[in-house]
């Protein structure tokens, strides 16, 4: 059984949801349905405090549970890589498959696969020429991300 709610953020709604043993996924979502809490309701809360405090831009750092059961080591590797970019910076795809002996187009896969979003911050990862990417067809998304990350290190 799952938990999950709905995020009202300068973005769109973002859907998370959690199992007992964590945080499952963060989306973009559409309408919300309605929530469900359940077993895991406390990591959902805990997606949504995070989430409040990186619009409110205080550049928080994920210290709930993720629950990534199912996913390749490979994908588990590479998220892990990226949630040490710094807020604010950006790697791009090619150096991060340096980093992790993997093929660009394996890391842009990866990204596409992120199950948590801003958690797992796929948006600081772009093309080595400074194009964003694509975003999971998303691109404007990721555009304003990086555009309040800059506007907020600025402050």
């Amino acid at each position: 059984m799952t938990s999950w709610g709905y995020f009202a953020s300068p973005i769109g709604l973002i859907r998370a949801a959690a199992s007992p043993d964590g945080l499952l996924e963060a989306r973009l979502a559409g309408a919300p349905s309605h929530e469900e809490a359940g077993p895991g309701w406390e990591h959902v809360l805990a997606f949504f405090d995070f989430a409040e405090a990186y619009f409110r831009g205080r550049r928080p750092r994920w210290r709930g549970r993720l629950d990534l059961a199912g996913h390749t080591p490979r994908q588990l590797a590479l998220w892990h890589e990226v949630m040490e970019i710094p807020y604010g910076e950006t790697v791009s795809y090619a150096e991060l498959g340096r980093r992790l002996q993997m093929h660009p187009r394996s890391i842009g896969a990866g990204m596409r696969a992120a199950p948590v979003l801003l958690v797992i911050p796929a948006h600081r990862v772009i093309h080595a020429d400074g194009r964003v990417g694509g975003f999971a067809g998303f691109s404007d998304v990721k555009k304003w991300l990086l555009e309040f990350e800059r506007r907020t290190l600025s402050r």
